[in-house]
């Protein structure tokens, strides 16, 4: 349940993010990098409804096997903008995501910017993460700080204002 002092601040965030917009939402939202860190699993099996065929009359359906998810599965850092992909992590078998590990992918992040969006850094980034621990830990705001990006502010308690925290629409894509 969001308490009255949240849903103030995430009003008021709100209100400071269109007074920045004002009337530049293209050129605001072209500016705009945020990441965020899911679990991929190396292999998730369709679901009945979506692997749903169609059948000539009188055919058999072919017969169906219950699948198991794959028990093996990942950490995957990803940084993007309105165009795509910037930067890509999984995090390596056996290790923790903690604030050193997460400085050191905010490090790399400006090259990517670079590579992939030359003029993106002199507009100026603006960078949007959640509260996650290794989002605030001291390191990891000190690399943001070393980045030269402006970070947008996130209230805590507010998925609905992160892009990022909808990944549903990525089930059944195929990374290589």
């Amino acid at each position: 349940m969001l308490t009255p002092f949240v849903k103030q601040r995430r009003l008021q965030t709100s209100k400071d993010f269109l007074k920045l917009v004002g009337d530049n939402i293209d050129e605001i939202c072209d500016r705009i990098v945020t990441v965020d860190e899911t679990w991929v699993r190396q292999y998730d099996p369709e679901s009945k409804q979506e692997s749903m065929q169609w059948m000539k009359k009188g055919e058999r359906p072919p017969k169906k096997f219950k699948v198991q998810k794959s028990a093996s599965k990942l950490m995957a850092t990803i940084f993007w903008d309105s165009e795509g992909v910037l930067l890509i992590d999984y995090l390596p078998k056996g290790n923790t995501m903690n604030g050193q590990y997460y400085a050191n992918l905010l490090a790399q992040a400006p090259e990517a910017v670079v590579q992939k969006r030359s003029g993106k850094l002199s507009c100026g980034v603006l960078f949007l993460q959640d509260n996650a621990s290794v989002h605030t830990a001291r390191v990891s705001r000190q690399a943001l700080k070393d980045t030269g990006f402006s970070e947008i502010d996130h209230p805590p308690y507010s998925p609905d204002l992160a892009p990022s925290d909808d990944f549903s629409n990525l089930k059944g894509v195929t990374w290589s």
